[in-house]
């Protein structure tokens, strides 16, 4: 709190110290959509967003250059989960936080940095992704109608934008309701080795369907008064159902069966999220702006879990019943102060406080043959809070240089306990200093040059110390995973360094590199708690990460067909220094990632294609002796519009068209010549998608 109060104190002091007038620094954007101040992003626009009918943002974020998503994470530089900072509006999501839970139709842009700057949360290792929901005001009005198919299956969605102004008040409203079919195929071949040779070789066959409903709610009201001041209030409502059923059987090519070789699951899930945001902003006379948020954020999670195990003779086993929740709540109150300081400089200070909280539940209750067996049940809560303070400063040195300078502290605190666990606290503090340079060359060149420090906090979910059992056939590579409550951040030194060019009117070209020292790195421990094997995360040494990425945007012209080409295409690397090689990355970091995309527009309609690789990915846990294994991935998507009339447009759009799967498994081989190897296959499914949208 002193140092809150020392802060509101400094800004006050530094708008009194402002005593040249000058004007609010304007962003420039240069040729082919090019930010020309130093910190830079790249911006994707809601004609891009919608132009493949995506009923996710997964959909959309994975055709985006240098990002790939790996089951519901985002990626950049391939890393996992948490080195990829998510906001919406600027401010961090909760770490619980699913891509998917924001439908498109309410997203007006995203925007992609590379680089972190002081005036947002340093826990972006890998860049930042900033989802900005739509705002636009007046009068317009958009309606969506569409249903995908996919194996028989139909999943209608249904969208509204409207939006109106009345004296100092202007509304927006956005509404959408989907429902979506899943169906998964899975095929798992498992092998067993000893030191005498094969021991079994099994092979499971799994088929599931699941069936969500979503409704999302996003009112805006905005208030501009007479003397300038800026008044904003924001919701984010969302609802969520689905049920859905898996049966497995077991193909026994050699040795025993496992203990149920058949099976099947029903699962039952019920969800609420709300975040609201009321932001205030007031422009100064003379010179300066100071902007105050306060961001209350909640989601609630039930699920119901049924799974009936049947054992080799074709009698009843094993009867798990859970029943699990979680809750997680954040509030937050950040602010930030502007202010020219002479004809070169812009200068900001600013504060960013919030506090998390996450509880988890788990009641199981296992029955073997009918008869009544073991209970476990699980309760735990989870704590995070943090302060941060910043300054900042972006200057024009010279016609030739632009510069940013910022300096951000992030205090953290986390606290766990629960039931069967006493509490288990750790507090750390970070320092990030950012410094980024653009240098302006001939022909509108460009050279950028970023020095950063950032981090990676502890995943809310994965500092509860809950334990996911596996139902059948639990083993080395098939474990049971549980969470840490001793895990600390992540710390990274990073630089980034980027040459950029215009190709002709509407093109561009650029080349970009970075590396990373990482020290506490997060890896898996894969131990044995008495018959049972377990996976959890640790804190592990020190790791190095690196890369480099092309892009490249440009009109091609044939006869009198005019189209756009886009290509990206980038390679990572990583070291973890204390787990033996080779596969030594970090998490399943993805090695490479390639997108290819044409875009043709003719007056009425236009037609485009995106193919999306994703390189094989192969990890190891703590001790070496476990590999994690993610497939090579390729997915070729496409779309067709077509006007109908002014403010009538028909869209189609195909996602994996080719019908491609995917690939992952896990390896363990042990020093006395045991292993265990499980590959799982997913078949690949087309989906077709077609709306119909009215702009009025």
């Amino acid at each position: 709190m002193k140092s809150l109060c020392l802060l509101l104190l400094l800004s006050s002091l530094s708008f009194v110290a402002a005593q040249e007038e000058a004007p609010a620094r304007v962003e420039v954007k240069g040729a082919a959509g090019r930010e020309d101040g130093a910190p830079a992003r790249r911006v994707v626009g809601r004609a891009e967003i919608a132009a493949y009918g995506d009923g996710n943002l997964a959909d959309v974020l994975r055709r985006q250059g240098g990002v790939s998503v790996v089951g519901s994470e985002v990626r950049m530089r391939g890393l996992g989960s948490g080195y990829t900072q998510i906001l919406v509006d600027g401010e961090l999501v909760p770490q619980g936080f699913m891509i998917d839970a924001i439908s498109p139709e309410l997203v007006e842009r995203i925007e992609i940095a590379r680089s972190p700057t002081a005036d947002r949360s340093a826990q972006a290792v890998a860049g930042s992704i900033n989802i900005v929901l739509r705002k636009r005001g007046g009068t317009r009005r958009e309606d969506k109608v569409s249903n995908g198919f996919q194996r028989g299956e139909w999943s209608p969605s249904v969208s509204a934008q409207a939006g109106g102004k009345r004296g100092d008040l202007s509304w927006t409203m956005g509404t959408t309701f989907d429902r979506s079919v899943r169906i998964d195929g899975i095929r798992t071949d498992e092998t067993v080795e000893g030191a005498a040779g094969m021991q079994a070789a099994r092979r499971f066959t799994e088929a599931g369907r699941a069936r969500s409903n979503r409704f999302n709610l996003a009112p805006r009201l905005n208030w501009a008064f007479d003397n300038g001041d800026t008044l904003g209030w924001n919701l984010l409502a969302g609802l969520m159902r689905a049920r859905g059923a898996t049966g497995e059987r077991e193909e026994t090519l050699l040795g025993e069966a496992t203990a149920y070789p058949a099976s099947f699951a029903t699962v039952a899930q019920r969800g609420t999220t709300l975040r609201s945001d009321l932001a205030w902003a007031h422009r100064f006379a003379g010179a300066g702006k100071i902007t105050v948020k306060a961001v209350a954020d909640g989601s609630r999670q039930r699920n119901a879990y049924l799974f009936l195990g049947t054992a080799a003779d074709g009698a009843p086993g094993l009867a798990r019943v859970v029943a699990s929740g979680a809750q997680e709540r954040t509030a937050s109150l950040n602010g930030k102060y502007l202010a020219p300081f002479g004809a070169a400089h812009s200068l900001g200070l600013g504060w960013d406080a919030s506090r998390t909280t996450r509880a988890e539940q788990r009641n199981q209750t296992d029955s073997f043959a009918g008869a009544a067996g073991s209970v476990r049940l699980q309760d735990y809560t989870a704590r995070v809070e943090r302060l941060a303070l910043f300054a900042q400063d972006e200057w024009t040195i010279s016609d030739a240089f632009e510069g940013y300078a910022g300096l951000r502290w992030e205090g953290l605190r986390t606290g766990t306990d629960g039931a069967d666990l006493a509490r288990v606290a750790s507090t750390s503090s970070v320092a990030s200093p950012v410094l980024q340079l653009l240098w302006k060359l001939p022909a509108k060149q460009q050279l950028r040059l970023a020095l950063a420090r950032t981090y990676k906090a502890p995943l809310t979910r994965n500092l509860v110390p809950r334990r996911y059992t596996i139902n059948n056939n639990n083993g080395p590579a098939n474990p049971d995973v549980e969470g840490n409550p001793a895990l600390r951040p992540e710390l990274s030194w990073g630089i980034d360094l980027a040459w950029e060019r215009p190709l002709g009117q509407a093109g561009s070209a650029s080349l970009s590199a970075y590396a990373r020292r990482i020290d506490a790195v997060t890896t898996l421990q894969l131990y044995r708690d008495g018959a049972s094997w377990v996976q959890r995360p640790v804190n592990n040494g020190e790791a190095e990460a690196a890369g480099i990425e092309l892009d490249l945007k440009s009109p091609l012209s044939v006869g009198p067909l005019a189209f756009a080409l886009r290509l990206n295409a980038a390679r990572n690397w990583s070291r973890v220094r204390s787990v033996p090689g080779p596969d030594n990355t970090l998490a399943e970091q993805v090695p490479f990632t390639l997108n290819a995309g044409i875009d043709y527009r003719a007056g009425m309609w236009d037609a485009g294609a995106n193919l999306n690789v994703r390189g094989g990915a192969a990890s190891r846990s703590m001790d070496g002796a476990a590999i994690y294994y993610r497939g090579r991935v390729a997915l070729l998507d496409l779309y067709w519009t077509r006007k109908l009339d002014a403010g009538w447009r028909m869209r189609i759009g195909v996602a994996n068209a080719l019908g491609r799967g995917q690939r992952s498994g896990t390896a363990w081989r042990d020093s006395g010549g045991n292993a265990v190897t499980r590959m799982l296959d997913w078949e690949g499914m087309a989906s077709i998608r077609v709306g119909i949208e009215r702009a009025l």
